[in-house]
């Protein structure tokens, strides 16, 4: 935590240290006096931020949503006029954003805790804008149905499989790496 003091409010403390709590204990033992306790506040602090327990998971979830929105934001518009180069860019940069982010993927796998279940169908947002991207892929290359699923299919397998297999240590986390995933991506649409 002493990384983001001074930086952040005490708001943006609890958030962050929320995240490690669902990492480390999950959902079902998810204590807002350990998150305030590792933030040095009193037990109080989380109440005055979030209504309660589910607002403030809420939030966490709100947060990494935030981050990944407005990281693929940037790059789609670096690459704006290109669909296959941002539908790749964007690819890579969900890769890059949860390998950097581990922490991260604790929240995203709430999806099946019937606590968080209301408060995680936003992070589905995350995915969507990819499959909507290999949509407009598909179409503009006049790729079908079946081919889209198809698809679809090989190229979230292959970020979802990419992040666990660098995550493991399976693969390298370098630029070839990262090549090779652009590759992979690309070899899905003509030239």
């Amino acid at each position: 935590m002493d990384y983001y003091e001074g930086y952040e409010t005490v708001k943006q403390k609890l958030i962050i240290a929320g995240i490690s709590e669902i990492e480390e204990h999950g959902i079902t033992d998810f204590s807002l006096r350990r998150v305030a306790t590792s933030c040095n506040v009193s037990c109080a602090a989380p109440y005055k931020h979030f209504k309660s327990k589910e607002d403030f998971i809420a939030q966490i979830v709100l947060y990494i949503h935030n981050k990944w929105h407005m990281l693929q934001n940037q790059v789609a518009s670096i690459f704006e006029g290109d669909i296959k180069k941002q539908l790749t860019e964007i690819c890579v940069a969900y890769v890059k954003f949860w390998i950097a982010n581990p922490n991260f993927r604790a929240v995203l796998m709430l999806r099946c805790d019937s606590l968080a279940n209301e408060h995680i169908n936003s992070m589905t947002e995350i995915t969507e804008s990819t499959k909507e991207l290999i949509h407009k892929c598909c179409t503009e290359y006049g790729i079908d149905e079946d081919g889209e699923k198809r698809k679809t299919y090989v190229i979230r397998s292959l970020i979802y499989g990419a992040t666990i297999m660098i995550d493991a240590g399976e693969l390298a986390n370098d630029a070839d790496t990262i090549d090779m995933i652009r590759e992979c991506i690309n070899e899905q649409f003509p030239s």
